[in-house]
């Protein structure tokens, strides 16, 4: 659970890890219903699919709702269940430890005045600078992103540290005849299926 609730109602990171692509997923959660954990896990494993990395076998934490138990069975995955207090077993708390660390470097670089309302939406960078960093173990010569989205090109889609200030651009067709032509804000992100947008 984070310390502030975000203004959008996110209140936990669930955070998901695919061992044979050492990739790791972040997801904003409302609350740790079962209902939010299927729907952040179905997300993680349709993305998985789709780069024909479907999961055969699913290592999970002994707290798991008997919903997703059925979505697995469902979807002809093995499952085991960790021993409770026992972290060792499953590569996915090291994981957990990473993102968490690594979302806690993304803040502290953020501007002083920075909302921290918006923490939710720096997931998004942050998963994708972390897995840009963790190379693949089906393939070593590419980054976990890599494996999963494809080639990563920074011209396409630039990034900046999260939680600088920025100014916005203002079309004409939003503002008034002798408004200024931008407003300060907060950069929380790329926007990952535009054109050079944040």
């Amino acid at each position: 659970m984070f310390p502030i609730t975000s203004n959008r109602g996110i209140k936990y990171v669930y955070t998901a890890y695919y061992y044979d692509v050492n990739k790791i997923f972040k997801r904003g959660l409302k609350s740790k219903k079962k209902e939010h954990l299927l729907e952040a896990h179905q997300d993680i494993y349709n993305i998985l699919t789709r780069a024909g990395c479907k999961p055969t076998y699913h290592r999970l934490d002994n707290e798991a709702p008997a919903n997703l138990l059925d979505f697995l069975a469902d979807e002809g995955i093995d499952y085991q269940l960790s021993a409770p207090n026992d972290h060792r077993t499953n590569a996915a708390e090291r994981a957990i430890r990473t993102a968490k660390d690594h979302l806690i470097a993304g803040l502290a670089t953020c501007e002083e005045d920075f909302p921290l309302k918006l923490w939710d939406r720096l997931l998004t960078q942050s998963e994708l600078t972390l897995n840009l960093l963790c190379g693949s173990r089906i393939n070593p010569k590419l980054s976990a992103w890599e494996q999963i989205h494809g080639r990563f090109d920074f011209n396409r889609t630039p990034f900046a540290p999260p939680g600088i200030k920025v100014l916005v651009h203002e079309p004409p067709e939003v503002r008034g005849t002798w408004s200024e032509h931008a407003l300060e804000g907060c950069y929380v992100g790329p926007a990952l299926n535009h054109y050079r947008l944040h």
